[in-house]
């Protein structure tokens, strides 16, 4: 792996880190050290595979720590154990630290940590977004008009302006959308473990692909349709096709 501009690569026995490199003598020591203890004060984030702890720094920044987790019927022999030569912790900061490059709204990462080789677990730590919810908690919050379709035109920009960018996310969901009210919606994409990079815009059918799997997320997340009016949808749709240049029907 080629580091990214600004971090920097620190090793100690069975343990690997790329942190970024203002924060290693705030921090490089505690991701270092075996086991990785959570700090003290630190609270669960609510998340699908409940791996994630908003956590105050050593060095005194909010920060949100995410263990690398299994999903399926795989996590019921391996929990946390992945195999493999390129490890996933370091590929989702290179990953995502190229997408904010290319100005998608992504949070920062601050270090990534890799525990063993060939076989092993994984730590990404990355910038707290105060005060944001899940796009699918903002729209159970907002109440169906104006304000809600603002909501969601803000999501179709920040998600055409990713596609635009090159990005195919793996996992297009109501949850992988954070909202932080910040006067206007603003939207964040979290998870870019197993994103993709493009040299160029997306073409129609990875673009059609990450858009179905948003569209499946909201059917399975709000079976009964209250929390998208067709208006709603058409604002989305319509903000993603601006974002894109007007071609996301090409």
């Amino acid at each position: 792996m080629t580091v990214p501009g600004g971090y920097v690569a620190l090793r100690a026995p069975g343990v690997r880190v790329v942190i970024r490199a203002d924060l290693v003598d705030a921090i490089g020591a505690w991701l270092l050290a075996t086991p990785l203890a959570l700090p003290a004060g630190s609270a669960p984030v609510a998340s699908g595979r409940g791996a994630a702890w908003r956590i105050t720094l050593p060095g005194g920044g909010r920060a949100v720590l995410r263990r690398y987790r299994r999903g399926g019927l795989v996590a019921r022999l391996v929990a946390e154990t992945y195999l493999g030569v390129v490890e996933r912790p370091f590929r989702e900061l290179v990953v995502t630290t190229a997408a904010r490059q290319r100005g998608v709204a992504a949070p920062e990462v601050l270090a990534a940590r890799v525990e063993g080789r060939v076989a092993y677990r994984g730590v990404l730590v990355t910038a707290e977004i105060p005060g944001a919810v899940t796009l699918l908690e903002a729209l159970r919050d907002t109440p169906a008009g104006g304000r809600r379709r603002a909501l969601v035109a803000e999501a179709g920009r920040v998600v055409g302006r990713m596609h635009r960018a090159g990005v195919w996310h793996a996992d297009l969901n109501l949850t992988n959308l954070l909202v932080a009210e910040t006067g206007d919606p603003d939207v964040t994409v979290l998870d870019f473990d197993r994103a993709r990079l493009a040299t160029g815009p997306l073409r129609p059918r990875a673009r059609r692909r990450n858009l179905e799997r948003l569209g499946r997320s909201l059917r399975k997340l709000d079976p009964a349709g209250r929390l998208a009016a067709p208006e709603e949808v058409a604002a989305f749709h319509a903000a993603y096709a601006a974002a894109m240049g007007e071609t996301c029907g090409s």
